[in-house]
């Protein structure tokens, strides 16, 4: 129990220094050198680096780095932590003010806050503006945020948990069908738990009127597509339906009750991707001990909360997790090819081997080597 407790601490740990970086970068602009991020994360540049090739490589993440092999690097053929510098390729983003708990707004704010009072913080533009990543930059980040604190602390005691907006990594955001203005309006609905009303088009295309008690606003990368999480009891609980097939919206007369934030937090994270609606079942699957194999597999489900492992005697790894639908997590498991053997449960198998004997039937023409 003291292993699993340990491994479950570094977890959460990683999980929360993984949210400051890709937020520092995300507030810098120009980006940040490895020593400022562990500076603020409170962290050694070593470990920056990890969690950064591993937001990079595994989790998707749009970041550039300013290193190469041209660079003057140390006795370890990398720049200085000091000269290597990181930043977020992409430029799409808002600053993810929503998508925090209060909890870690506080904790961005005093992260932020340190870094604008740094000696190394850039100095302001010549021409009266400010550098992107500068004392200017990070102000308004800082006054972004106290001023997202201070409404969720009003009167309506509306906190910024309960109106939370998802994002599980960066590309662009908003589009046709999900305009920045479709996602504010679905966002109050959000974040006062009013019941709501929405015209729909499913995936077959057909239409129909839909009562829910929307919970939280999803963004997913992979299909860079929001999806509005709602509850509704007498429904079977949480469903996720896609912005984007949203045609309308208006307040519903059918009388509904909201899960707390903690449960909704929890639900959220048990999701392995947006998907949402299902009954929660558990996958179990047997990674190989290949080249990279383990080593990913751990450093993809870090964030897990009900992941345990089971290492084998030939050096597999047998992984169990609880989610509210597969169809994502096989995809996943999917790009590990023959190093990984669902085990669990029979549907999952099956699915995955009929997939497996499609792909056999189109090279079935090939002639052998």
């Amino acid at each position: 129990m003291q292993g699993s407790a340990a491994r479950e601490s570094l977890k959460d740990e990683m999980l929360r220094r993984i949210i400051r970086v890709i937020n520092l970068l995300l507030a810098s602009g120009d980006g940040m050198s490895v020593a400022e991020l562990a500076s603020a994360c409170e962290a050694t540049p070593e470990v920056i680096r990890d969690d950064l090739e591993r937001l990079a490589e595994y989790m998707r993440a749009p970041l550039v780095s300013n290193w190469d092999a041209g660079d003057d690097a140390d006795d370890s053929g990398r720049p200085s932590p000091d000269e290597e510098v990181w930043s977020l390729a992409s430029k799409d983003f808002d600053f993810p003010v929503t998508s925090l708990s209060v909890k870690e707004v506080r904790t961005l704010l005093a992260i932020l806050k340190r870094v604008g009072s740094s000696p190394t913080s850039s100095e302001p533009g010549e021409s009266g503006g400010t550098n992107q990543g500068g004392p200017g930059s990070i102000a308004r980040a800082v006054a972004k945020l106290e001023s997202s604190v201070a409404r969720a602390e009003s009167s309506d005691a509306i906190s910024l948990a309960a109106s939370r907006r998802v994002i599980k990594a960066g590309r662009t955001i908003y589009g046709e069908g999900q305009e920045e203005s479709k996602l504010d309006a679905l966002g109050l609905y959000v974040s006062r738990r009013k019941p709501i009303r929405i015209s729909y088009v499913n995936s077959a295309g057909v239409r129909g009127e839909r009562d829910t008690c929307p919970v939280a606003l999803v963004y997913d990368w992979r299909t860079c597509a929001w999806y509005l999480y709602g509850y509704n009891r007498e429904h079977g609980g949480y469903r996720h339906y896609r912005v984007s097939r949203i045609l309308g919206h208006s307040p519903s007369a059918v009388g509904m009750s909201a899960p707390s934030d903690e449960e909704v937090e929890a639900h959220v994270r048990m999701c392995w991707g947006v998907e949402c609606s299902s009954e929660l079942v558990e996958v179990v699957v047997r990674f190989l001990d290949d080249f990279n194999v383990i080593d990913r597999m751990y450093a993809d489900t870090a964030d897990r909360p009900k992941a345990t492992y089971e290492v084998q005697p030939d050096g597999s790894v047998i992984y169990r997790d609880m989610m509210p639908g597969w169809n994502e997590f096989r995809t996943w498991v999917a790009t590990f090819g023959e190093s990984a053997e669902i085990l669990a449960p029979p549907e999952l198998r099956e699915s995955m081997a009929k997939a497996v004997e499609r792909v056999l039937e189109r090279y079935g023409g090939l002639p052998h080597a």
